[in-house]
């Protein structure tokens, strides 16, 4: 073979083998390609947290259909109800001034003596148009030392009890950290008879020195005319419940507490204006105010744990037995 024909030959296999080698290298970079786009196109799963987090709050109550919703945050006199419901409320008083939440929202700072939003009554504020009514709301006292409570040291932040007799209903109160009556800082859910007088209710007792001041806290206030516990009149049916940061107090340690029939209450619809800030304009509120709602239905515990978890990013941890505690 002369030396011509053997570089030819030579030549060919070069050939071949780069030809080889090109196409080889193609392959792997068509593979590495498409395994990127899969990872782009099938991105891990979020976390539970991560999905929580990327719903806000606010739609976090709406998905649960609450009758109203105020989320407080704005700077206008009219605080408009989100829910479309149309129970929009005025400020009364200079407007309030605005605070951060935990999740950074907006929320109302009540600083003096006729300060309160109001909002028109209507049967889905009264606990006898569905037998059962939940309220919520983020407080955040910025004093445990209230200025303007009662002589019995508490304030009603929150209620539908505007003139007293006879068109009382419900009403949210917060005592001092020291009172008469024993009773530190302790959040509480009332009901009473139409002539007010003494109410039926559920308190969330904490160890004394466990709430601070400017500290955030998420109660839920509950009353049920179809429900009632073993320790109650049958007489007087209905029940009384009360969360506070996703943690229920225990009726089990507080015998007759809890029970419409501890103070013989027969709840009536009536025309008291809501207020929030004051409950009877002789009370009033040092703090903030924001996210409060109305359901015409119970809240389950999954619920509040998801609404307390939407606005802080932990799940509620603590304890209710005769005295409550939080982990913070």
């Amino acid at each position: 073979m002369s030396i011509f024909k053997r570089r030819a030959i030579v030549l060919i296999v070069l050939a071949a083998v780069c030809v080889a080698l090109v196409g080889f290298l193609i392959v792997i970079l068509l593979h590495t390609s498409s395994t990127n786009n899969q990872t782009k196109t099938n991105p891990t799963k979020k976390s539970d947290n991560e999905i929580i987090k990327a719903v806000s709050y606010n739609q976090t109550v709406l998905n649960d259909k609450p009758v109203a919703f105020w989320p407080m945050g704005n700077t206008k006199v009219v605080e408009k109800d989100i829910t479309s419901n149309g129970h929009n409320g005025t400020y009364k008083g200079n407007r309030p001034f605005l605070t951060n939440m935990p999740n950074n929202d907006s929320a109302s700072e009540f600083s003096a003596p006729n300060q309160y939003l109001t909002i028109p009554s209507s049967p889905v504020f009264s606990v006898t148009t569905t037998h059962r009514l939940t309220w919520e709301a983020w407080i955040k006292p910025s004093t445990l030392k209230f200025s303007y409570a009662s002589s019995s040291g508490y304030v009603e932040w929150m209620g539908k009890c505007q003139n007293y007799a006879p068109s009382c209903e419900w009403t949210a109160r917060m005592y001092d950290s020291t009172n008469a009556q024993g009773r530190c800082d302790r959040l509480s859910a009332y009901i009473f008879n139409p002539s007010a007088g003494q109410g039926s209710g559920a308190f969330w007792q904490p160890k004394c020195g466990e709430i601070q001041s400017n500290q955030w806290i998420y109660v839920v206030g509950e009353y049920d005319t179809d429900s009632t516990p073993r320790d109650c009149d049958p007489a007087y049916p209905g029940s009384i419940n009360i969360w506070v940061d996703g943690i229920e107090w225990n009726q089990y340690y507080h015998g007759a507490t809890g029970c419409m029939s501890e103070y013989s209450v027969r709840p009536q619809a009536n025309n008291s204006p809501l207020n929030i800030g004051s409950a009877s304009l002789d009370t009033w509120f040092q703090g903030a105010i924001g996210k409060v709602a109305i359901y015409n239905y119970a809240l389950s515990q999954n619920q509040i744990n998801t609404h307390y978890k939407s606005m802080t990013g932990t799940m509620p941890s603590g304890y209710c037995n005769d005295t409550c505690s939080l982990s913070y």
